[in-house]
């Protein structure tokens, strides 16, 4: 089984502060989100599995506790690493966790929603479809054939992620009263209901959904500024769409994720830097 984890989306975390290296909440969320991967690795080892990779997933890719993980799981970390957030996936797992996830860029009522690059892009589409880190996810672990079975988050995250995979097993942690705040569950709680999230998704694993879009595949990305749309317009094969938008076309899904990353690395120098808090 593999599992992604992000950090936006572990109960109690509402605020940029607590998911940034450096700022002081910043190790809190780290044993919050070490928790609750915890708690799906239980409800999914309870179920049957054996195998269990974890791949961690928020921001640098470095933010697991390892001392206080699961001992037995395979852990997949740092930045710089195929496929990203999809790192490790391969046609060996049946099933996909998305743990901690959050909604796609522009969604209302929910934490910190974004979709890849929080200073970076501004919609991201793909065949006129706009597109969540968890449908990306789910779409690459489709290309291997590779369910996708629970994701957990806020409210929103999860009411997007079951439109759009018609079967998986959400489990809402919290709801957002804005962007940067939200009425929570305790973490011991969440973990509990985690866990026996994890443990439906994974004895009913058969029924959960493949995911698997039909291409061709026309990626389209609106930048937050222009310049980085010069900046990826450049690449051979990347058409200028518009004054901060390129669009790229494949006929392969794992090509289309791999240029997503590319293009996001390009952007990146014409992004607005965070201030040290």
């Amino acid at each position: 089984m593999f599992i992604s984890v992000d950090m936006e989306g572990m109960a109690g975390v509402v605020h940029l502060h607590q998911v940034m290296r450096g700022t002081p909440e910043y190790e809190r969320s780290c044993h919050l989100m070490t928790a609750e991967t915890n708690a799906a690795v239980a409800g999914a080892r309870r179920a049957g599995a054996t195998r269990i990779v974890v791949n961690d997933s928020h921001g640098d890719m470095r933010n697991f506790l390892l001392d206080e993980l699961d001992d037995g799981v395979e852990v997949i970390s740092g930045a710089d690493k195929p496929y990203s957030m999809g790192a490790g996936l391969d046609p060996t797992f049946e099933v996909a966790f998305f743990v901690g996830y959050h909604a796609s860029i522009g969604t209302e009522g929910a934490i910190m929603d974004h979709t890849y690059g929080g200073r970076t892009v501004y919609a991201l589409r793909i065949n006129g479809r706009a597109q969540s880190e968890a449908s990306l996810n789910a779409a690459l672990a489709g290309t291997y054939g590779v369910r996708t079975a629970l994701i957990t988050g806020d409210r929103a995250t999860v009411e997007e992620a079951t439109a759009e995979l018609a079967g998986i097993e959400g489990v809402v942690v919290k709801e957002a009263l804005g962007r940067q705040a939200a009425r929570s569950l305790h973490p011991v709680e969440a973990c509990r209901r985690i866990e026996e999230g994890a443990y439906r998704a994974y004895a009913d694993r058969a029924s959960r959904p493949l995911y698997r879009p039909d291409g061709p595949f026309t990626l389209e990305i609106d930048w937050m500024n222009a310049s980085m749309a010069d900046l990826c317009a450049q690449l051979p094969d990347v058409q200028r769409a518009g004054g901060r938008t390129t669009r790229y076309r494949t006929p392969d899904f794992q090509t289309c994720y791999r240029m997503l990353l590319a293009l996001l690395t390009i952007a990146a120098p014409a992004a607005y830097q965070y201030p040290r808090p």
